[in-house]
């Protein structure tokens, strides 16, 4: 399937990401660093902008990625609209939990698990893979135009896997880097720092 030019932005970093905790659907506020990083983002999006003036925002409803798409925004004068689908993924009871606390209780999980992002989609009653794909998949398609995309560590590497095309273990490899842009357009990646 063709898409859209997407730009796709995660949010800046957070208080549960410095201390080693799986947010999920929670939330936890973005730490000056994450501030600076979503201030970075606008810079980085500025002359994009510039050229295309009439690109849609859109954001996940979670508190860490509206704080990012209001920096970015308001930097830029610039508004954003928020669509469920662009959610983290949900790690059910392991949604808070310190990573520790789950390699304690759930070792075979946890050293199953490549890295964090993968450890959510393997948490016991959480969203789980084929959920994160359909949803994401639904937004996707549903876009018509380019636009600019702020999501979370997971749900950006899905995004990117179903954009480029790739299966669900590929992207579970991808990084998931704060602070930058990836621009997406068929099939091709670009990041922007």
């Amino acid at each position: 399937m063709a898409f859209p030019k997407f730009y796709i932005l995660r949010h800046g970093q957070t208080e549960w990401n410095v201390a080693a905790r799986l947010q999920g659907q929670l939330d936890s506020p973005l730490t000056q660093a994450g501030q600076d990083q979503a201030q970075r983002q606008a810079e980085i999006m500025r002359p994009v902008l510039e050229q295309n003036p009439t690109l849609s925002m859109f954001t996940s409803p979670q508190g860490r990625a509206r704080s990012t798409a209001k920096i970015v925004g308001d930097s830029l004068m610039y508004g954003f609209v928020t669509d469920v689908r662009l959610r983290e993924i949900g790690a059910g009871p392991w949604d808070g939990s310190y990573l520790a606390d789950i390699k304690q209780s759930h070792s075979a999980l946890f050293n199953q698990a490549r890295n964090a992002f993968e450890l959510m989609f393997l948490a016991p009653d959480g969203e789980g893979q084929h959920a994160v794909q359909r949803r994401c998949e639904a937004f996707l398609t549903e876009q018509t135009a380019p636009a600019i995309l702020v999501t979370h560590g997971a749900t950006l590497c899905v995004l990117r896997g179903i954009l480029r095309g790739m299966s669900f273990d590929e992207t579970l490899n991808l990084e998931h880097e704060q602070g930058c842009v990836y621009v997406i357009e068929n099939g091709k990646e670009t990041i922007l720092r």
